[in-house]
């Protein structure tokens, strides 16, 4: 089986859509044939590291990606596809700027026009279902990206609700869809504990539901088993992702 190699992309511009999330859109040749439309499609990123224009991107064969010689491995993360727009060529990729940025959200902080990264082929599971009597989807600002893809694949006429944890007020942001959002604000608590009580507290529509639910590991954990084993969901009917670790 022959692996696809990365694309090498460039910084078309980049908006801060509140102030700890920047967005970086991106474009360039290698977009062409691009298949990123869909609810939580997701792909690793390959930043340069120090003294890179370009980061090393491996080249596909059957036998698995080859690395050229003689050059610095990149950073390599997972992000979500934001928005992806073939028509113009354009691909969006949302960054929490978190204290102590990591490598990936410092370059996007610093990301000016005509810089370049290379972006994987999308991948992804999430289908909503369109039997469900109601839909749930759950996560804090890393999920939001996800989150607004999710929604908009919603299906029509069917009730849906999320619950979304941010730092504070500042953080919200205009979603798509039509499902009822419930804000909730972490402030000085640990990361998730609000958005594990706000899930526990929520009245869910009656009948038979579908979760998403991505966000700080430990707390999607707990969550997950929390709405398999006290809230009876079906367990094929959760799709749970711990998105990052606490320290």
């Amino acid at each position: 089986m022959t692996t696809t190699a990365p694309r090498l992309l460039q910084v078309r511009r980049s908006v801060r859509v509140t102030p700890r999330m920047v967005r970086v859109t991106l474009g360039g040749e290698e977009l062409a044939g691009f298949s990123g439309s869909g609810p939580d499609r997701r792909i690793k990123m390959f930043f340069p590291v120090p003294g890179q224009e370009r980061p090393a991107v491996p080249r596909a064969s059957t036998g698995g990606p080859v690395w050229p010689a003689g050059e610095p491995r990149p950073v390599i993360r997972t992000y979500t596809v934001r928005r992806f727009d073939p028509q113009a060529g354009e691909l969006d990729v949302d960054f929490v700027l978190h204290e102590g940025h990591g490598p990936a959200a410092a370059w996007a902080r610093d990301a000016k026009p005509g810089a370049w990264v290379g972006v994987s082929e999308p991948g992804g599971r999430y289908e909503p279902d369109p039997t469900a009597d109601f839909h749930v989807v759950i996560g804090d600002e890393t999920a939001l990206p996800a989150v607004a893809t999710v929604l908009e694949a919603l299906p029509e006429g069917v009730p849906a609700l999320a619950v979304l944890e941010v730092a504070d007020a500042a953080e919200e942001q205009e979603l798509p869809g039509k499902a009822e959002i419930t804000w909730v604000h972490r402030g000085d608590a640990a990361p998730g504990a609000p958005l594990a009580e706000a899930v526990r507290s929520a009245t869910f529509p009656d009948g038979r539901g579908q979760v998403w639910l991505s966000g700080e590991s430990g707390c999607v954990r707990d969550l997950r088993k929390h709405l398999i084993d006290e809230r009876g969901f079906d367990r094929r009917a959760v799709y749970a992702t711990g998105y990052w670790r606490a320290r």
